[in-house]
């Protein structure tokens, strides 16, 4: 989708078969609301991850969210990735200090409920995490959205997949 093909090196942790999702903070209320509402997330280009493209969005809540806090409920099928500057995103603060600042707008479909809620048992600072959308939809705890698979078990997945 975003990235080229040749430059899926990554993918050695994130098969090819696999989709992949981009695990985002949503700072406050107010972003989260314009996910809902008008369906879409925004990464400042200075900020983000170098590797951006996935094919879905889940949405990590801090603490600020008190019902939602340090959880994971939500995802959504990334439709579209755009650069604006942030005037363009949100007009009614064309003064904001970073107003000519590019963004990323990211735009999603319909947001999905996970089958359960993936929680931080302990304080973590999240930003960005890349996950395959199977580990995603299984994940009880943050660290079930990482790859803890040893060398040997790479090296016999791959065997068997000759």
């Amino acid at each position: 989708m975003w990235d080229e093909p040749f430059e899926r090196e990554f993918d050695e942790e994130y098969p090819l078969h696999e989709e992949r999702v981009l695990v985002a903070v949503v700072p406050n209320p107010r972003d989260w609301e314009l996910v809902r509402s008008q369906h879409w997330y925004r990464v400042p280009l200075a900020r983000a991850p170098k590797r951006i493209g996935a094919e879905y969005l889940a949405f990590y809540h801090p603490k600020c969210f008190e019902d939602l806090r340090w959880s994971i409920r939500y995802y959504a099928p990334i439709q579209r990735y755009r650069i604006v500057r942030r005037r363009d995103l949100l007009p009614q603060e064309a003064d904001h200090p970073r107003a000519d600042a590019l963004y990323y707008k990211i735009e999603i479909g319909p947001l999905n409920a996970l089958p359960h809620p993936i929680l931080s048992h302990k304080l973590r600072r999240i930003t960005f995490l890349l996950t395959t959308l199977p580990r995603l939809l299984s994940a009880r705890e943050i660290n079930d959205l990482w790859d803890q698979e040893t060398p040997q078990d790479l090296l016999q997945e791959l065997w068997e997949t000759q």
